[in-house]
């Protein structure tokens, strides 16, 4: 258990949208601390993030933590600027995942999520073409939507720094290290740096840095790479508008709708997740002419309207998969790195619960009573694939919903 009293100094390597967040949650208890990321702030991954903010997942524990998060957003002048925007999303189902998401929708009611069951008329209200093949029950939710990563990962990053936080930037992390009197990092530069504790929220590159630091591939945490696209489109004059992202978990897709012109295609398929990939390899040249024409075939067929729709661009990031699609937030004592914690494996969710990661993690190192804190970080341990107690989704084969 972390002990607030022997705690005071962290370093957090990563300036992500979870590793900034971490950074302000820990700057704002009063802790020294010191952010380092190798390039700028919210240049990896996360300024690819297709930035959705939702509340509907199928996992208690998960949707607590989404609601945290958009409670967080929504009221996210305290921090900064996030470009929050409240467009509202459409989740249908059909088939058995129906009776499922009844159940799941009773669950977020009762932790007091703004959850709606809508009629058919409803959603063509928002659509008026849409083909509602499939279409046995809808859930809508009208406060989510989507905010800015970069925006989002900058204003955290500058409210630490506000707080007295050290944010270094342009530093690549060779190793970390740690004794019985605190943890060390030595970068590329050779730079040494020292605190009580660090923080990796290192993305897809936390087995690397792992293993340069002399932690045995046995020891390695489930963490693997997986790549998603994101297909940008200008839509036809009748489509603009503000409009609620659609989820098409028919069609392995989502549709979010951002601003009052853009459309984004984003892929639902669970295939996708199993698919490793080298995160230091050809990202960019990823995304093919196949897999574009096959996915605004799924938009047209679901959006008829949106046939006129043109091509912006394309953008390719990396998740960090785990082996039961939720983030792995623990201490890495057991692997012989005492001082030294993760909050890795965010399989996509990280930018949308970042608000939540960062609040998990300050309370890990400062809270002496799991129990007591908001959410007990211990639901996110390492050793639940070991002993078997993954975090389970309700839903199954309908996409990465969760």
């Amino acid at each position: 258990m972390a002990s607030d009293r022997h705690i005071n100094s962290v370093i957090v390597i990563g300036g992500g949208s979870s590793g900034t967040s971490i950074a302000y949650n820990l700057a704002n208890r009063g802790k020294k601390v010191r952010l380092i990321e190798r390039g700028n702030i919210a240049s990896g991954n996360t300024g690819k993030s297709s930035a959705l903010v939702r509340t509907h997942y199928s996992n208690e524990l998960i949707s607590s933590l989404a609601l945290y998060s958009i409670r967080e957003f929504m009221n996210f002048g305290n921090t900064g600027y996030s470009g929050f925007t409240k467009t509202g999303m459409v989740f249908p189902f059909n088939g058995s995942n129906a009776l499922e998401a009844s159940k799941n929708f009773k669950m977020l009611k009762s932790l007091g999520i703004n959850e709606k069951e809508i009629s058919l008329k409803e959603v063509k209200e928002f659509f008026p073409d849409i083909s509602t093949e499939g279409y046995d029950y809808i859930l809508y939710e009208p406060d989510s939507g989507y905010a800015d990563p970069v925006a989002t990962s900058n204003a955290y990053a500058s409210a630490a720094k506000n707080l007295g936080a050290e944010i270094v930037t342009g530093k690549s992390v060779k190793t970390v290290s740690s004794d019985n009197s605190g943890a060390y990092v030595e970068t590329y530069k050779g730079e040494k740096y020292s605190a009580d504790a660090i923080v990796l929220a290192t993305n897809t590159w936390t087995n690397d840095l792992l293993q340069r630091s002399g932690v045995s591939s046995a020891d390695l945490l489930p963490i693997y790479a997986s790549v998603h696209d994101t297909i940008y489109l200008r839509r036809p004059e009748e489509y603009t508008g503000i409009k609620p992202t659609l989820w098409d978990p028919q069609n392995s897709s989502y549709y979010k709708m951002e601003g009052a012109s853009i459309t984004a295609i984003g892929s639902l398929d669970p295939a996708i997740d199993t698919r490793e990939f080298d995160p230091d390899g050809d990202i960019e040249n990823h995304i093919t002419d196949e897999y574009i024409e096959q996915y605004l075939g799924k938009l047209t067929d679901r959006l008829p309207g949106m046939a006129n729709a043109s091509v912006i661009s394309t953008v390719s990031g990396l998740y960090d998969m785990s082996p039961d699609g939720q983030a792995i937030i623990d201490s890495l004592a057991g692997i012989g790195l005492d001082n030294v914690y993760v909050c890795a494996g965010l399989s996509g969710h990280g930018f949308k619960l970042s608000p939540a990661y960062g609040r998990i993690v300050a309370d890990m190192l400062t809270v002496n009573e799991p129990e007591k804190a908001l959410f007990d970080w211990r639901n996110f341990s390492a050793s639940r694939f070991k002993s078997k107690k993954p975090i389970k989704s309700m839903y199954s084969g309908i996409g990465t919903i969760y």
